[in-house]
This record gives C-alpha cells, sequence and structure tokens, in this order.
C-alpha cells in the first residue's frame, strides 16, 4: 500500500464556516456526483451558509475504479492508520460529523433516483423526505458501515453509472438539497417519497444468460417468476419489493429484498416506535 496518496478534494464556498458537505466520488467510477460537485463549484451560486463540496476518493476517480485499496463506502468511521481507503473514511467522518451532508451515487440498476439512510440516525429520515425522491430506503442490517452511519447524512442514487442524465440528475438533487437547508434562495420541488427497508440479498446463480421480470420498488408477490438464468425460471418463495435490482449490477447477486415500511413520514414514526429504537439498539450493541 502506497501511504502517499491524494486526500478529500474540498472547496469551501459561501458565507463563514462550512455547515453544509455535498460529496461525490465516493466510488471513483461513480461520475455523475463528481461531475455534479465540480459544476456546482464553478457555479455562481448565490450561497446563504457555508458548503463544503467534496470529491471523496481523488485517486480513483482520477483511475475510473471504484476503489483502490478497500470499497470507501463499506469501511466508516475509517481507520487513520488503515489503507487508503480506511484513511479517507476518517477523514470524510471527522469533517461531516457536525454537518448535514449530501453523498450523490451512482447505480446500473435504477434511472430513477432514490434515498439511502440508517435508521441508527433517525433525522435522515426527516431529511430524506424533504428531497426530491420517489423512494427512501433504510440499509440497516445490510452494507453497514456505509457514510449514512457518519452524523447526518443521505445518500441518493442518482441514476444510471456513468451517463450524462446522472450527472444532471445528481445537480438537480444537489441543488434541492441546498435549498432544503437553506443554503440557497428559492422552493426547493415538492417531495411525497414512500419508505421501504432493505433487508437479504437475492441470490444470482452462476450461468451465462440472464433475464430479470421484475422491477425495483414494484411489489413481487409469492410465485412469482422474478427472473430467469440460462433458460431456468427463479421463482419467488415470498412476497417481496425489490431493490437495487439488475442482471449486471453485482457478480453473485441480482440485488436485495425489501419490504415497505410506509408511505408517509407519519407512518415512518409510527413505525419507528420504541420497541424499533430497543431493536435498532440491540443490534448496535451486539455487532
Amino acid at each position: 500500500m502506497d501511504n502517499d496518496f491524494a486526500p478529500l478534494d474540498v472547496t469551501v464556498r459561501g458565507p463563514g464556516d462550512p455547515e453544509i458537505t455535498v460529496i461525490g466520488g465516493v466510488h471513483g467510477n461513480e461520475t455523475g456526483g463528481v461531475r455534479a460537485v465540480r459544476r456546482l463549484r464553478e457555479a455562481d451560486l448565490d450561497l446563504q451558509r457555508g458548503v463544503a463540496f467534496v470529491l471523496a476518493n481523488p485517486a480513483a476517480i482520477e483511475a475510473g475504479e471504484r476503489y483502490l485499496d478497500s470499497d470507501l463506502n463499506r469501511v466508516f468511521p475509517g481507520d487513520p492508520d488503515g489503507d487508503r481507503e480506511e484513511q479517507l473514511a476518517a477523514q470524510l467522518c471527522e469533517l461531516i460529523q457536525d454537518r448535514t451532508t449530501l453523498s450523490l451515487h451512482g447505480t446500473h440498476s435504477q434511472p430513477r433516483p432514490f434515498a439511502l439512510i440508517h435508521r441508527s440516525q433517525p433525522r435522515e429520515f426527516d431529511l430524506a423526505a424533504r428531497l426530491p425522491v420517489p423512494q427512501v430506503v433504510d440499509h440497516w442490517g445490510v452494507n453497514e458501515e456505509t457514510i449514512t452511519t457518519c452524523g447526518l447524512t443521505v445518500e441518493i442514487e442518482v441514476g444510471a453509472q456513468g451517463s450524462e442524465e446522472a450527472a444532471e440528475s445528481a445537480e438537480h438533487q444537489a441543488r434541492a438539497f441546498l435549498k432544503r437547508v437553506d443554503a440557497l434562495p428559492g422552493e426547493p420541488p415538492d417531495a411525497d417519497p414512500d419508505y421501504f427497508h432493505m433487508a437479504e440479498p437475492v441470490s444470482k446463480p452462476p450461468g451465462a444468460s440472464y433475464e430479470l421480470y421484475v422491477e425495483n420498488f414494484e411489489r413481487v408477490p409469492a410465485g412469482t417468476v422474478y427472473a430467469n438464468v440460462d433458460g431456468r425460471d427463479l421463482v419467488a418463495d415470498e412476497s417481496f419489493y425489490p431493490i437495487l435490482m439488475s442482471e449486471c449490477g453485482y457478480s453473485d447477486i441480482f440485488g436485495y429484498k425489501g419490504s415497505k415500511i410506509a408511505e408517509s413520514l407519519e407512518g415512518v414514526h409510527d413505525w419507528f416506535g420504541e420497541d424499533r429504537v430497543q431493536e435498532t439498539l440491540g443490534k448496535m450493541e451486539g455487532s
């Protein structure tokens, strides 16, 4: 491992110390957020609060790779003495721990944007509810040690990885976020998302050809043929909502099974009652 590497690429705009953070490039090959951050840095923004615009993994961005040593979005809160990404994670956690943060990502599986939060930070539900996404997904218990566990941070999957549409979507989401946190003047777009919990992965058997018959966030009843591998149908043994499912996004899974939490933030608050809080705390203490 080479310890001589580029640190976080941070540009601060607006009055005073930064209170808000917009991040792209946690994964170096997800270029939509990178392009959006670069455009916003150069834009003539009438910022009302200090904003840090961050490119999280400059070396991976330069290489066009997801990561170089370890997956940055699986090693939070990081390690100041660890490998490249572990050190970057520690720097990022320190940077955002007291700030409201948006992290922009791309995906192979979903052309429309959606938000990811972690229920260990319940205020992330409230922030995500105010952003112009049709779905908000709690990923507690799946893909832990992501940036959503550091401070008040919402991730948005902005669209097809590497596309201009994703870059435009990322900039749109970032501007809406900045208006919601009173860093930009103007009215943000309306928001009325549905809320989901992402659970166990959907295995992807080895094969040469794959077909997926279901749409993300559309309920799959038990007994439904949801995919085909080399001419063999795969049948759902229980009802679920597909999340991050695609033929090509992952090598060993199609994506994830999800359940619907609520259709309103009030419903989320009812769902996230004392029993759910204790369940979450118990899981975290036992991990």
